[in-house]
């Protein structure tokens, strides 16, 4: 903040890891973040500061980065998966990010997987969200123990923990993992047939057991994608960490004002 009063700041871009209406400015829907649901964040911020506010998906503007400045630069058709707290998702189509008729399209992480499994806070059930987050390899790799013992037993244990073991040969872990891989291959088989992209890339901080799911993702895109676009989609990891989204956000907001 200090080093932007040398400059005139003409807006601000907002990146938040919730459903959005880009043309009202509202949070729809933050199942990680529910204090924030209905929220006209927009309205809020153009009031306190006296500038042109932005609304957008985080996994939106993170693709908008990668595809400006990063693993997917200069392809028209690109689709963001982002790995955390949660799963987002970010759509970037002939060139143009696709937000859909309310800022809506783009939730990954909400495609369900596992019809009957297990309840995921935007209310439905099995949603990927639940089985390929940071989150959820957590308890998955718990869920998969007889019962609870040593290094798993520890309260705050995190998915930096479980890449950990699984490096050191943890079979727990290591399922885990392929699990992940197996879930997200589902999915995005189901995106390649959709909307036959140029490139698939794979973000966010539990994307850091790339080496550990990958195999087990593309086998599962071979099972379920039309030979086709399979073929053409490249699988990569994103090139920017958290500045995807900062340079996706910065960009989105300068677009908007020009």
């Amino acid at each position: 903040m200090k080093e932007a009063r040398e400059f005139e700041i003409q807006a601000v871009s907002i990146a938040t890891p919730a459903t959005v209406n880009v043309i009202t400015g509202t949070i729809i829907s933050a199942p990680n973040v529910p204090a924030l649901d209905g929220v006209r964040i927009v309205d809020e911020l153009e009031k306190r500061l006296g500038i042109p506010a932005i609304l957008g998906n985080d996994a939106n503007a993170a693709a908008v980065g990668e595809n400006w400045l990063g693993a997917s630069r200069g392809l028209k058709n690109s689709i963001m998966v982002t790995l955390g707290t949660g799963v987002g998702g970010g759509l970037i189509l002939n060139g143009e990010v696709f937000s859909g008729s309310d800022g809506t399209a783009g939730e990954i992480g909400h495609i369900c997987v596992e019809p009957k499994g297990v309840k995921c806070g935007c209310g439905s059930n099995g949603c990927l969200e639940q089985y390929a987050s940071a989150l959820a390899l957590v308890r998955m790799a718990r869920d998969l123990l007889p019962e609870l013992h040593g290094m798993y037993y520890n309260p705050s244990l995190n998915s930096a923990d479980i890449y950990r073991f699984a490096k050191k040969g943890d079979a727990f872990a290591r399922e885990a993992f392929r699990l992940q891989g197996y879930y997200l291959g589902i999915a995005i088989g189901g995106l390649i047939n959709t909307l036959n992209p140029d490139v698939i890339v794979i973000g966010g901080g539990a994307s850091a057991g790339w080496d550990l799911f990958i195999d087990e993702m593309i086998e599962q895109i071979g099972f379920r994608a039309y030979r086709t676009p399979a073929e053409r989609a490249k699988l990569v990891i994103a090139e920017l960490g958290d500045d995807a989204g900062l340079l996706g956000a910065a960009y989105l907001g300068f677009n908007a004002q020009n």
